[in-house]
């Protein structure tokens, strides 16, 4: 027991690394950008071409292609599957949490880097990373091993910091091109200005090595661009550099200050330490120079920027949530140390907006007319989740009320992914289930015409390429009786629409439903799935 007390807060750490781990194993993958990724990764092993992402339904997921060679080699280690596409992201994630761990306490204190990993464990958004393929996750790690390099090199001019550090830089690059340039730029810039040391950073030798660390993105693109003309290049400046600097895309915006409303809605599980957390960092701008500015400046160089973007989405200031975890722990254990606590105030709101949350997903549960199973799974949350609450009130004043906190906070986290995403997940999968029905009952090689293209989920495409290499879309009613009626095996995947108009003609036709919601957009995807006679024939 005494192990267990004197060693809580790496067991946490622990637990949520193996949380990400094993618990999305079986979890259909997500649209848009996910499974877009996952099929990018799978043309590249099945074309050989590795320069050009390319997939049905994906063209505007396209990015630079690190993480998509990252899902490929992880293809050909575990397979074509969820575990395979998720797989490097969720190394991303632990070596961030590790990275914080065993790099931030060189820098900040063992203690603090410690329950600074644990806290960023068991908020409400960086754990999603590792458990979802998306470049973020990939991003993330190389931004904050750019960080933490940089304050290397400014506390003592490491040679081994300048070259991870550039790694970082160039790895960032591949994976989702400007935003490091951004974050890097203006993090020197805050430190070359302010900080006394400020030339140590000349050490980075930028006049050499950035030119180095841009070589692979210039080598990549130069090469993508001889393969299609330049039509890919263009299209990726226009899309992710110019669009966003003239205006939003996809509806994705919003008045400055809301990037800053995401991270605190993220950081609501340590909601009473966190405006003091965001004061100390900010305030340390002006009127410290050690650690309080060091992350001040990391929060503001990867925060600030784009709350002047128009194009708003919450992944675009995660590396500032590194920084901001640190800031809770040093303010947490301040207050354990001193055996102060937050102002009552802030001890009641925090405990109103966790309660919220747990109680906003039962009403959700409800209102989408979900099963009996899972409307009690969310009632059993709400329980726990106030009585861990109560708990952690009656131990406010104790010297493990930090701990009991982190403990809350990681039940959370376990009883939503281990619990509720697997009994949620059939509330999502239905371009899954068409694609393991496909693959039960029709021929091998069956050609599949998609009639229902709402939405162009390109986990459709993923899901049914596993019985068929001959997929394509046709919503012409003629056309699709035609392919019914074809002596080539086909598979139909229509609207319930269309599935009327083929019984109306062949009233034996064999149609398959499925349904579930779109979590990305209002309204269910209906997929109505008819096999011809060939088709059947297995």
């Amino acid at each position: 027991m005494s192990f267990i007390k004197r060693n809580s807060y790496a067991i946490f750490l622990l637990i949520s690394i193996l949380l990400i781990a094993f618990s999305f194993n079986q979890l259909s993958l997500w649209d848009q950008d996910e499974a877009a990724y996952a099929g990018f990764a799978q043309k590249m092993l099945e074309t050989g071409n590795w320069l050009v992402p390319d997939y049905m339904w994906s063209f505007i997921h396209r990015k630079t292609p690190l993480h998509f060679w990252d899902i490929a080699i992880s293809y050909t280690i575990f397979g074509i599957n969820e575990f395979a596409v998720r797989f490097p992201s969720t190394l991303s994630v632990i070596f961030t949490y590790l990275t914080i761990y065993f790099w931030g306490g060189r820098l900040f204190g063992r203690r603090v880097s410690l329950v600074a990993a644990a806290v960023l464990s068991t908020t409400l958004f960086v754990p999603s990373l590792g458990k979802i393929s998306v470049t973020d996750g990939t991003l993330l790690l190389f931004t904050t091993l750019s960080a933490f390099s940089i304050l290397q090199v400014l506390a003592n001019k490491s040679r081994k910091a300048v070259f991870v550090f550039w790694l970082s830089f160039a790895l960032a690059l591949m994976t989702k091109g400007p935003p490091i340039i951004i974050f890097t730029s203006v993090f020197v810039f805050i430190l070359f200005v302010f900080h006394p040391q400020r030339k140590n950073l000349l050490r980075l030798r930028p006049w050499f090595f950035l030119p180095l660390a841009l070589a692979p993105l210039v080598i990549w693109g130069y090469l993508a661009w001889k393969s299609d003309g330049g039509v890919f290049v263009k299209w990726l400046v226009d899309w992710y550099i110019l669009k966003r600097i003239n205006g939003s895309v996809l509806g994705q915006t919003g008045p400055p200050g809301t990037h800053l409303l995401f991270t605190f809605v993220f950081f609501i599980p340590y909601f009473m330490f966190l405006p003091k957390a965001f004061w100390n960092g900010i305030s340390g701008l002006w009127n410290d120079k050690g650690n309080r500015f060091l992350l001040g400046a990391w929060f503001v160089a990867a925060w600030l920027i784009w709350e002047f973007s128009p194009s708003k989405l919450p992944a675009y200031t995660v590396a500032a949530q590194v920084p901001l975890a640190i800031l809770v722990a040093m303010v947490a254990l301040k207050y354990l140390e001193e055996n102060t606590r937050p102002k009552k105030l802030l001890i009641v709101l925090h405990f109103i907006l966790m309660m919220l949350i747990t109680i906003g997903l039962t009403v959700a549960a409800f209102v989408l007319k979900m099963d009996v199973v899972l409307k009690s799974s969310f009632i059993v949350l709400a329980v726990l989740m106030f009585i861990g609450m109560w708990v952690f009130l009656k131990k406010l004043y104790t010297r493990n009320f930090i701990k009991i906190l982190i403990g809350i906070n990681l039940l959370f986290q376990f009883f939503l992914w281990i619990v509720l995403m697997p009994q949620i997940d059939k509330y999502k999968n239905s371009t899954k289930l068409v694609g393991e029905y496909i693959a039960q009952h029709a021929h091998k090689g069956s050609a599949v015409v998609i009639g229902n293209v709402k939405g162009h989920p390109p986990s459709l495409i993923y899901y049914t390429s596993f019985s068929s290499d001959k997929i394509s879309e046709n919503q012409n009613m003629k056309e699709l009786i035609a392919a019914y009626e074809s002596p080539r095996p086909t598979v139909l995947i229509l609207t319930h629409g269309q599935s009327k108009s083929l019984l109306g003609k062949h009233p034996d036709a064999r149609v398959q439903s499925f349904s579930s919601f779109f979590v990305d957009r209002k309204g269910k995807a209906g997929y109505y799935v008819v096999l011809n006679q060939a088709a059947r024939a297995k």
